[in-house]
């Protein structure tokens, strides 16, 4: 179809040829079809040869966290035996105004590539597409339109803020004593449950030197497999842990201890108030599905369905109840009933702190903004206050 310039020079060109014609001026009516045989020529060659172009969208990553900039590159590939036109490609990009560029022409069996960057502003599934292909002639006077409907989902989850891993026994039993604690949740291979007779080729370094010394034959100690900890992080969609910009903290700030648990080698698990989770995790690699539940999460339930966690898993609860905030005994309350070991609460109260604080003694994180878990996270850890006795 004629391009808004073409409509122009077509609607010049028949007006001439009509001037022309009344007023019986031939070089007015030479102009006027010129003008008008230009656009009925360009229709037929982009019907006669239309142009042969394929679409390949790639995009820089399959998952991004809020305000990343997401890069999309386009490649229009030339298939036909003459040089492409000027592509105008056009985009629909969910929850944003369409993105628009031009390519330039490619010649014959080459590709040529145009590129945009996106910045997703919230959560959720980023949906990239369709596309609009629109090629016209040199002059721009005939266009030919396509619709690709191939579309791509980038999925959009919350900031992440780096932290250290927790100091936290294995299988959530919070008595063991310091000594069997490591870095990470669970238990190392440094521990061992039984002796046995010493037989060639076990490892010199293994023989336990008392026991040889009592039996008078050597013994050697049979390590324990190592095994991982297990953290639970129930998120609180509760009113107000319901609404969409709540939620933003809260899921950043289990995105965050996830991926720190899990980065350290140990398992974890997320739920909610409401009865919704993930699977165990047991694998860094598992770190994307951890993302994909938080950045697809929404809404809530006023009651709490989730049951107190078993004592396999040491559990922390991310809440943004005002009365939390405010009031120690709703916190303690809170914890009970989830099995907590450790409550982090985000925003504002009634008559709490208006500043991150950390009660060490109460097993407490208070949060107000980004860039502040860090910080509080580490002194916690360091004081090894999520490994105290649950409420």
């Amino acid at each position: 179809m004629p391009t808004p310039v073409g409509w122009r020079l077509l609607g010049v060109g028949v007006a001439a040829v009509a001037g022309g014609r009344v007023l019986g001026i031939l070089e007015l009516y030479v102009i006027g079809a010129t003008a008008a045989a230009a656009v009925v020529t360009a229709l037929a060659v982009r019907l006669v040869h239309p142009s042969r172009l394929s679409v390949r969208r790639r995009v820089s990553s399959s998952m991004v966290a809020v305000s990343e900039p997401l890069d999309v590159r386009l490649e229009v590939e030339n298939r036909s035996r003459l040089p492409s036109p000027t592509v105008l490609i056009s985009e629909q990009v969910s929850d944003a105004d369409d993105v628009r560029f031009r390519v330039a022409p490619a010649p014959a069996g080459s590709a040529a590539a145009g590129s945009y960057r996106l910045q997703p502003a919230r959560r959720g599934v980023l949906e990239i597409g369709p596309a609009r292909v629109e090629d016209c002639d040199a002059l721009g006077l005939a266009r030919r339109r396509r619709t690709l409907e191939s579309r791509t989902h980038v999925i959009v989850h919350p900031p992440i803020e780096r932290l250290a891993s927790p100091r936290l026994p294995v299988g959530g039993d919070l008595s063991l004593p310091v000594e069997f604690r490591r870095r990470p949740l669970g238990l190392t291979s440094e521990e061992f449950d039984v002796l046995r007779p010493y037989v060639e080729g076990d490892d010199l370094r293994h023989i336990h030197w008392r026991s040889t010394a009592r039996l008078d034959e050597l013994v050697v100690r049979r390590f324990e497999p190592s095994r991982p900890g297990s953290m639970t992080v129930v998120i609180d969609t509760r009113p107000p842990g319901d609404a969409a910009a709540v939620q933003d903290h809260t899921t950043s700030v289990a995105a965050s201890i996830v991926c720190a648990v899990l980065r350290s080698g140990d398992e974890a698990r997320i739920l909610t108030t409401d009865g919704r989770g993930t699977p165990r995790l047991s694998h860094r690699h598992d770190v994307g599905a951890a993302l994909e539940f938080l950045a697809v999460l929404e809404g809530g339930q006023p009651n709490i369905e989730t049951a107190a966690a078993d004592r396999a898993s040491v559990v922390v609860a991310v809440t943004a109840s005002r009365a939390a905030i405010d009031d120690a005994g709703a916190r303690q309350e809170l914890a009970r009933r989830l099995g907590a070991s450790l409550v982090v609460t985000c925003g504002a109260g009634r008559s709490g702190p208006a500043s991150p604080a950390a009660d060490l003694e109460g097993r407490w994180i208070h949060l107000t903004g980004p860039g502040q878990l860090p910080g509080l996270w580490q002194q916690a850890a360091a004081a090894g206050r999520m490994a105290g006795a649950r409420p």
